[in-house]
């Protein structure tokens, strides 16, 4: 203890204190236990562990960047060892440890999980407003997953796409499902304050578990996120809007039902699709597979399917013709073939063809364009918009198909086939499709409503308030907009909206990008490769998705902090690779030749 002497003058003892205390402050004891302090908060000892080590970083880069490549391109972790020996082979010094699978799946972990943080900090750092999308599937494996990908802005630039993780689902009712999305949330590093604050739309599909009025997971989500706008894909309503004019036009059945029996005909016959496509050379049309329309799949595909049909016309209408009439056939299955190319030569089954094909193709582009990744809510509802006044000026003015058809019609020659009549076949009526198709448009993807002017008012004022908008300025905006609608076709020539703009960027207006990552995730576990487990397959999705070209990954960064907990390529206490001698073969003369 330290103090100032016996002396019965206080300005004398505090005198004497201060001399000791400088006393102190100058002594070598002092000015050493600084040094330790300031090596302590520099993290010296970890630094020169790492210098240590820096004669293996070669070694073990070239190491990293080999699992890098197996999981950039879905390789399969087996692929590794090969790799490390196809180098080896090729003169370069692979070290002699961490050259097994299970090296691989460890090394792939802890790269995705360095990106992971390193992402997350950012955006945590930068205070960027996320919006959250999630959809289910399952694995080749049967196993129920939930991929959640994050749309957020990276070092203050225009916000992107980023895969987070693929949770395996204990089970798929509303309560877990929002249990486990949070819990991969705070995992990843999100805390609880930063969700609260920042977390601005959260997007799926239709499903009623997950958008469901009372329980639904987006309900959960509000109570416990009041500031959350939840938000139904536009795709998925795109479909529906589809599907509610199959259900109100019954005309469209038989259409239907007639390119379903052609896709059975075709998809399950590698016979008749060899026929088909030496058809398709003589006339010389491409060959196309014929696929189902107007399915589970999006419009887009629906719209591939009939175009095909109208582009090898001739070819498929002469397959048919053809079939009927092989002997070799029975008299049942030539009696099916017969009726089909019947159904197919007749003008209104072509005017059909035509009026779909040019519906179709419309809808097919607004499903496209709502797909891409940097599609926001304001360019959607403006494309949208667009899309069904082209569909409605159908009604006066006949499209690319429908012209086409009108005049085979005239002629009763469609390419080279020579048209007949079926009057027992009642062609869909031209004007009720498109209003059906209009009205369900408007329904399912804008409410066919005059809009106030001061609509959205209220809206506006809570997004400025929660985010520090003008109110004012982003208010005079809203009502330039809504009046000129008509007029005002991109909505970032209205300079008021460019804050409030901005901020809706973040807003996602599909989950085609969660489509993406299913098919991701089934090009890597396959049935060759469906014992992978969920974390893994996640790992792999996380570095193939987010990750940069392997040109462009420096692994220096992810070595390092490897080594400070695991062993290097070099490392000679670990056990080294045992090298397999190849058993005598029956071929061993004729490799020795080669």
């Amino acid at each position: 203890m330290i103090d100032g002497g016996s002396n019965t003058v206080k300005a004398a003892r505090l005198t004497n204190l201060r001399h000791k205390i400088l006393k102190h402050k100058t002594s070598k004891a002092h000015t050493e236990t600084e040094k330790i302090s300031q090596q302590k908060c520099s993290n010296l000892l970890s630094k020169a562990f790492q210098t240590g080590k820096s004669n293996f970083y070669d070694t073990t880069q070239k190491v990293f960047r080999s699992a890098y490549y197996i999981s950039k391109y879905n390789r399969p972790y087996d692929d590794h060892s090969k790799l490390i020996e196809l180098q080896q082979l090729n003169g370069l010094d692979m070290g002699t440890t961490l050259h097994s699978r299970y090296s691989s799946t460890n090394i792939i972990s802890h790269i995705a999980d360095k990106m992971k943080t390193k992402i997350v900090q950012n955006i945590i750092a930068t205070s960027s407003k996320i919006s959250i999308l999630i959809d289910e599937s399952t694995t080749v494996s049967s196993l129920s997953g939930m991929v959640v990908y994050v749309k957020a802005s990276i070092l203050n630039s225009e916000p992107v796409f980023l895969f987070l993780d693929l949770v395996e689902l204990k089970s798929q009712t509303a309560s877990n499902i929002v249990n486990q999305l949070i819990e991969c949330l705070h995992t990843s590093g999100f805390t609880e304050n930063f969700l609260v604050e920042h977390w601005v739309s959260f997007v799926t599909d239709g499903a009623s578990v997950l958008l469901g009025k009372k329980n639904g997971v987006a309900v959960r989500l509000k109570e416990k996120y009041p500031l959350i706008f939840s938000w139904h894909c536009l795709n998925h309503r795109l479909e529906l809007a589809v599907g509610d004019t199959l259900k109100e036009i019954t005309a469209t059945n038989h259409f239907k039902y007639f390119l379903d029996s052609l896709y059975s005909l075709y998809s399950r016959s590698p016979k008749n699709q060899i026929e088909l496509r030496e058809h398709c050379t003589s006339l010389n049309e491409i060959f196309l597979k014929i696929g189902k329309v107007l399915d589970v799949r999006w419009v887009a595909s629906s719209f591939r399917t009939i175009s095909v049909i109208w582009k090898i016309y001739p070819a498929l209408y002469n397959h048919l013709v053809q079939a009927s009439k092989d002997t070799l056939r029975d008299n049942k299955t030539k009696s099916k073939y017969s009726g089909l190319s019947k159904r197919l030569g007749c003008i209104q089954f072509l005017l059909d063809l035509a009026l779909m094909c040019d519906i179709l193709f419309e809808i097919s582009q607004l499903s496209l364009d709502l797909q891409k990744q940097d599609m926001s809510l304001l360019q959607a509802d403006v494309l949208i918009r667009r899309t069904i006044r082209v569909i409605e000026s159908l009604k006066t003015m006949d499209g690319k198909y429908y012209s086409e058809a009108v005049k085979a019609k005239e002629k009763m020659m469609f390419k080279t086939v020579v048209l007949s009549s079926n009057e027992k076949i009642n062609c869909i009526n031209k004007n009720q499709f498109i209003t059906s198709v209009v009205n369900n448009l408007n329904m399912r993807l804008i409410p066919n409503e005059e809009v106030d002017i001061r609509f959205g008012e209220k809206e506006i004022q809570r997004i400025c308030n929660r985010f520090c908008i003008n109110e004012v300025k982003s208010l005079k905006g809203m009502r330039i907009y809504v009046d000129e609608n008509d007029k005002v076709d991109d909505i970032n020539l209205i300079e008021e909206l460019k804050d409030i703009n901005i901020l809706i960027k973040t807003f996602p207006c599909s989950t085609a990008e969660c489509e993406r990552g299913f098919s991701l995730m089934n090009n890597i576990c396959t049935d060759l490769r469906s014992r992978l487990l969920i974390k893994n397959i996640s790992n792999s999705m996380f570095i193939n998705i987010n990750g940069p070209p392997l040109n462009k990954w420096n692994p220096k960064d992810y070595v390092e902090s490897w080594l400070t907990s695991h062993r290097d390529a070099d490392d000679n206490r670990s056990r080294k690779v045992a090298t397999t001698v190849p058993n005598k073969d029956l071929k061993s003369k004729l490799w020795e030749l080669l």
